[in-house]
């Protein structure tokens, strides 16, 4: 078939074309009946589409234009793939950039390779049951089963997604009494945390191994804030009059925005961490760091933001220093906040206030008890027994 100045191959009917990848492009003309006018519109279908099809929603168009018709044709079959670039777009403007492209990514990755062919009207509910099938049993590439969390977060968006095409397109919901996928292995995170003898001593490493690194895992580790907070701070929000350290963002990848949940929240500025930061703004004054023109708390050595990442290596190697048996990184640092707070019987709001989580059953997943706390509540419900 010849090509067209456009790019597009003609077929054997008039206004009729294939695109590059697959798909079919039509374009029709009629005379309104009413004015007398030329109308013109054009559609384009899924590569899928049988060629009969094509020539019914080509009819279509031309009838409507003809009618002088405001209303667009019956809804035409769309596939998942082709519903899921709509889909992703409106994401991406009503969430922020990083959850955007989360969701790309598991729809790119785990959702469409196995249900993207399908038509929305033709997905069955048990399309979607080989698909928790394939789930549960997915590995990585190093032959590891993926975490429960790691399904579950799949799951979610499946849902998410399935749901919105099918009650977009008037399509019965096919999710109905699909049970989610259950993982092989379990949540690693709850194990990942450091009991207040070895957090006392990776923070001694840091100051002993990396000095200049100092500050920041001691505000991260006795704020639980998150690492792209930590690195948005401005001196602007460290209030030591007041003993509070506002967090008003959080950036990823170099770029500025909100907090997780939306909302600033304030912590605790105790006197000891107004004493390390005080230590670390004069050490900033005296090299004139490129970061103090940005006001920033913990810069980047060319003055910008500083990426989580980077405290995973003087991390590492003070939990390596320290003897650990936890590879220790930022979100280690805040487990732990978040578990010795709880061991600690911290009122909950007073955590979750801290912590800036949004719920209850978030704060209780950060909390990863040692075997010891739980001896020590066993002995103590044993001498109390005995007692009785």
């Amino acid at each position: 078939m010849p090509k067209n100045t456009h790019g597009k191959r003609k077929t054997r009917h008039r206004g009729v074309y294939r695109l590059a990848d697959g798909r079919w492009w039509i374009r029709a003309h009629a005379t309104d009946q009413r004015t007398g006018r030329t109308r013109e519109a054009t559609k384009t279908l899924p590569a899928q589409t049988r060629e009969v099809q094509v020539l019914i929603v080509l009819g279509q168009l031309k009838a409507h234009l003809a009618a002088g018709d405001q209303v667009a044709p019956a809804r035409q079959r769309i596939s998942l793939t082709d519903y899921a670039e709509q889909w992703c777009a409106a994401a991406g403007r009503r969430l922020k950039r990083s959850t955007a492209e989360h969701y790309a990514t598991v729809l790119g990755q785990r959702v469409l390779p196995r249900l993207g062919d399908l038509f929305i009207d033709a997905l069955e509910r048990r399309d979607v049951e080989r698909w928790v099938v394939w789930a549960e049993r997915a590995t990585m590439r190093d032959g590891r089963a993926y975490s429960r969390d790691t399904l579950r977060g799949w799951w979610r968006i499946l849902c998410q997604f399935v749901r919105d095409a099918c009650a977009e397109h008037g399509v019965s919901d096919p999710i109905v009494r699909v049970r989610a996928p259950r993982g092989r292995a379990a949540g690693r995170r709850d194990k990942r945390t450091l009991t207040a003898h070895q957090l006392g001593a990776v923070l001694e490493a840091v100051r002993e191994n990396a000095p200049g690194r100092h500050a920041e895992a001691y505000v991260l580790a006795y704020t639980g804030m998150r690492p792209g907070e930590l690195f948005a701070l401005q001196w602007a929000d460290v209030d030591e009059a007041r003993g509070r350290i506002t967090i008003r963002h959080a950036h990823r990848r170099g770029t500025l925005g909100s907090t997780k949940t939306d909302d600033p929240r304030e912590v605790a500025l105790t006197p000891g961490m107004a004493d390390v930061l005080r230590a670390h703004r004069r050490s900033q004054l005296a090299v004139q760091h490129p970061g103090l023109e940005r006001g920033l708390v913990f810069p980047a050595d060319t003055g910008g933001f500083r990426g989580p990442e980077s405290l995973h290596k003087p991390l590492g190697r003070a939990g390596q220093a320290a003897g650990v048996d936890v590879k220790v990184g930022p979100q280690v640092l805040r487990r732990t906040f978040n578990t010795l707070m709880l061991l600690g019987n911290v009122d909950r709001i007073v955590l979750r206030s801290q912590m800036g989580h949004c719920s209850e059953e978030m704060t209780q997943r950060y909390a990863g008890v040692p075997v010891a706390a739980k001896q020590l509540a066993v002995l103590d419900l044993e001498s109390r027994t005995r007692a009785e």
